[in-house]
C-alpha cells in the first residue's frame, strides 16, 4: 500500500508558491475586496424578488410574524435554515422585511467569498496570480448575481471555498485541528445546500500528494465523517418536505430526449472477443492493461456510453506511451471501426426514429451526461478552454513518463469527479446546481497560467530563478536584472489578461445593475393587482403562486400544466394542492374554461410569470392553458416590465346577483 501510494504521488510535482506577500500585495487585495463589496450592493435592490428567492422569503416572513420558518402551507423549510434566520436578522435590523433586506446576508457573504478565495488560492497560486483570481471572483457575473440574490448558491460557493483553505491549512501545517475544522465547516456548508457534498473528495488531496499513508487515513475518516453528515441533514430534510405526487405521463424527464430501443444482452457480449481481438492486434506491445481498455472502450461504445469510451481510450493511450512510441498506422485502424460503430449506432437509431440527429448523438454520449461540463462553461468559457489545455498538456507530460504539476489532481478531486458525479444523477443539471465547483475550477485556471508562464518565460526571458530570488528575501522587482524585472511585469500583465479572459467584461454591467429585462416583474404584476382593489369574490389565478402569495398574501388558484406540476403537488382534502402554499391547481386548458364558465363568481386576475420563458407557452402552459388565454374572454391588462409577466382579467358575469354570490374558494 505505501509502495502504491508513493509511486502515486511521484507522478505530481510540488506546485506550492513561496513568493511571501508584501505591503503592496495586501494593499491590492483590499482595493479588490472594496470593489467587490462595490460591485455586490450598487444594484441589490434594482429589482423585484424572482427565481427560488420565494423559497426563502416566504418561511423569513413567517419567522418574523411567528418565530418559526415555515412555509404557508404548514410545514418548516428545511434548506438553509441558517439563511432564512440571516434574512429575518437583517429584515428586523435595517427596516423591515423587503428584497434589499432579504439579499443584504447574501451580499456579505458574496464579499466574504473574495476573501476566502485569496486565502484558498495561496496553495497554487502566487501573488499576482492569486490577486488575478480574487479579482476574477470579484468580477465574476455569476458570483455577483449569486451575491444580489437571496438563495443559498452564494453560501454553497464561500462553504466550499472556506472548506478548500481549512484543508490546505492542513496539509501545510499537519495539524489535525485545521482537519476537525474542516469537517465542522462542512456541516455548517451543507446545511446552506447539500450539493457541497461533492467537495468532500478533496479530503483525500493531501495524503495523495504526500505519500503519507496516515494522511490519507485521516482524510478518508474526515470523508466519513462529513458523508454521514450529509446522511443525517438528508434524510431530515426528507422528513420534513410533504409527501408529493412525483412525476405523472407526460411529465418532463431530466434525461435524453431521443427516445431508443433498448440494447439487447448479447450485444456487449457478442462484440468482447472481437473486441479484445483488435485491441490485441493494435497496442499488444505495450502490456495487457491498454489492451483491456481499448477492448473495454469498444463495448462501452455499443452500450451507449461514448463518454465512458473515450476517456478509456485515453487512459489506454496515455499508459502505452510511456512504454515508447505509439503504433499510429494500427491506432488509425482501431478509430476507423470506432467511426464506423458509431455511425451504425446513428443510422440504427435514426432508422427507429429515436430523434434528430443531435439528440441522437446526445444519446450515445450516454450516462454519466457530459452537460454538466456545459452548465460550467456559462460561468466562464475561457476558464473552462483554459482548463481543458492544462489537462491535455497534463496528459502529454504523463504519457512521456514527466512529472505534471499538482494542481491537476486538484482539479479532479475537486471539479471533473463531482462533475461527473451531478452528470450521473442529472442529464441536463441546472446552472447553479454545479456552481461549487467553480472555485477549484477557476483556481486551476489560474494555476495553468501561472505553470504555463513559468515554463514560456524559462525558455524566452531567462527568469527562471525569480523564484530562486524570492526565497532569497529579495522578491520585489527592483531587486532583479532589468531583463528578469521585464519577465515580471509581462507575467503581470498575462495574469490580469487571464483574468479580464474569465471575467467577459461584456457581461458585467448587467449584472452589476441589474433590470427588468432579464428578471421577471413579478412585483409590478402584484402591485397592478393591488391597485385593482379585488372585490371579496373575485379570484386570483398565478402561474408562480409562491411569488404572488409573498406580494399579495393569498393565490386562489395556481395555473399549471400538471405535468409540469406534478412534482410539486400533494393532496389535500381530495384536492391537488401546491405543497408551498396549499394553493389549488389548475393543470388544463379545461379546468381555466370550467373555471371561467362560473355564473357565481367575480372578476378574474390571472398573473403571468415571466420565469423559466422558453418553455412557458409549451411547457407551463400546456394541455390546452396556453390557447384558453388566447380566447377574447381574457382581457390583457397589464404588461410587466420584462415584457413577459402579464396581466389578465376575465370580467364578472353579466347578472349582478349571481356575481354577488361569493365563491366558495374565493379570497
Amino acid at each position: 500500500m505505501q509502495g502504491i501510494l508513493r509511486g502515486f504521488s511521484a507522478l505530481f510535482e510540488d506546485t506550492y508558491p513561496h513568493a511571501p506577500t508584501n505591503r503592496r500585495t495586501l494593499a491590492l487585495l483590499v482595493l479588490i475586496v472594496a470593489v467587490g463589496a462595490l460591485v455586490r450592493f450598487w444594484g441589490l435592490g434594482n429589482v423585484g424578488l424572482h427565481g427560488d428567492e420565494k423559497t426563502m422569503a416566504l418561511p423569513a416572513m413567517h419567522l418574523l410574524q411567528y418565530g418559526t420558518p415555515e412555509m404557508p402551507s404548514g410545514f418548516v423549510y428545511p434548506r438553509a435554515v441558517g439563511q432564512v434566520y440571516l434574512m429575518a436578522g437583517s429584515a428586523l435590523a435595517f427596516g423591515g422585511p423587503n428584497r434589499w433586506t432579504f439579499r443584504l446576508p447574501s451580499a456579505i457573504c458574496g464579499v466574504l467569498l473574495i476573501v476566502l478565495a485569496w486565502v484558498a488560492g495561496r496553495r497554487f497560486l502566487e501573488p499576482r496570480w492569486n490577486l488575478a483570481m480574487t479579482a476574477a471572483v470579484a468580477l465574476l457575473p455569476g458570483f455577483i448575481e449569486d451575491a444580489q440574490t437571496a438563495r443559498m448558491y452564494v453560501f454553497l460557493v464561500a462553504g466550499v471555498t472556506g472548506f478548500m483553505a481549512l484543508l490546505f491549512a492542513w496539509e501545510r501545517t499537519g495539524r489535525s485541528g485545521y482537519l476537525i475544522g474542516a469537517v465542522l465547516e462542512m456541516a455548517v456548508s451543507l446545511q446552506f445546500h447539500t450539493l457541497s457534498i461533492f467537495s468532500a473528495w478533496l479530503c483525500f488531496l493531501p495524503g495523495l500528494l504526500s505519500g503519507d499513508r496516515r494522511r490519507l487515513w485521516q482524510g478518508g475518516a474526515a470523508f466519513g465523517a462529513i458523508a454521514a453528515e450529509f446522511v443525517a441533514l438528508n434524510h431530515w430534510i426528507g422528513l420534513e418536505y410533504p409527501g408529493a405526487l412525483g412525476r405523472i405521463a407526460g411529465s418532463p424527464l431530466n434525461a435524453p430526449r431521443a427516445l431508443a430501443p433498448p440494447v439487447h444482452a448479447l450485444w456487449p457480449l457478442a462484440l468482447a472477443l472481437p473486441a479484445l481481438a483488435l485491441a490485441w492486434y493494435v497496442i499488444r506491445e505495450r502490456g495487457g492493461v491498454p489492451v483491456i481498455l481499448l477492448a473495454a472502450s469498444l463495448v462501452a461504445q455499443v452500450l451507449r456510453l461514448d463518454h465512458i469510451a473515450i476517456l478509456l481510450i485515453v487512459a489506454a493511450l496515455v499508459i502505452a506511451r510511456r512504454d515508447g512510441k505509439l503504433p499510429m498506422g494500427r491506432l488509425a485502424l482501431y478509430f476507423a471501426v470506432c467511426v464506423l460503430l458509431a455511425a451504425a449506432q446513428a443510422a440504427y437509431l435514426s432508422a427507429h426514429r429515436a430523434g434528430t440527429l443531435p439528440q441522437i448523438l446526445g444519446l450515445l454520449l450516454g450516462w454519466p451526461s457530459v452537460r454538466a461540463y456545459i452548465a460550467v462553461s456559462t460561468y466562464s468559457a475561457a476558464a473552462l478552454l483554459i482548463v481543458i489545455g492544462g489537462v491535455a498538456a497534463g496528459l502529454w507530460r504523463l504519457a512521456h513518463r514527466q512529472r505534471i504539476p499538482d494542481h491537476l489532481l486538484f482539479l479532479a478531486l475537486g471539479a471533473w469527479i463531482p462533475l461527473l458525479q451531478i452528470g450521473y444523477f442529472k442529464w441536463d443539471p441546472e446552472q447553479r446546481y454545479v456552481e461549487g465547483q467553480m472555485m477549484p475550477l477557476l483556481i486551476v485556471a489560474f494555476a495553468v497560467g501561472q505553470w504555463a508562464w513559468a515554463g514560456l518565460s524559462s525558455r524566452t526571458l531567462g527568469v527562471s530563478s525569480i523564484r530562486q530570488s524570492a526565497r532569497a528575501g529579495k522578491p520585489g522587482p527592483e531587486s532583479l536584472p532589468p531583463r528578469m524585472a521585464r519577465g515580471t511585469a509581462l507575467g503581470t500583465m498575462a495574469a490580469a489578461l487571464l483574468c479580464l479572459l474569465v471575467i467577459d467584461p461584456a457581461r458585467l454591467r448587467a449584472a452589476v445593475d441589474p433590470t427588468y429585462g432579464p428578471y421577471p416583474d413579478h412585483k409590478g404584476a402584484a402591485e397592478f393587482v393591488e391597485s385593482q382593489h379585488p372585490a371579496p369574490n373575485d379570484i386570483l389565478v398565478a402561474e408562480d403562486p409562491l411569488m404572488q402569495t409573498y406580494y399579495l398574501g393569498h393565490i386562489d388558484y395556481w395555473l399549471e400544466s400538471k405535468e409540469a406540476a406534478a412534482p410539486f403537488l400533494h393532496k389535500v382534502d381530495g384536492r391537488w394542492v401546491d405543497i408551498y402554499t396549499d394553493t389549488p391547481i389548475i393543470g388544463s386548458g379545461r379546468q381555466l374554461a370550467r373555471l371561467v364558465a362560473r355564473r357565481n363568481r367575480g372578476a378574474i386576475y390571472v398573473i403571468g410569470s415571466g420565469e423559466n420563458a422558453k418553455d412557458r407557452k409549451t411547457l407551463m402552459r400546456g394541455l390546452g392553458i396556453e390557447q384558453e388565454l388566447q380566447k377574447p374572454a381574457f382581457h390583457l391588462v397589464y404588461v410587466g416590465r420584462d415584457h413577459l409577466t402579464d396581466v389578465w382579467k376575465v370580467d364578472a358575469p353579466r347578472h349582478p346577483l349571481e356575481a354577488a354570490i361569493p365563491s366558495a374558494h374565493g379570497r
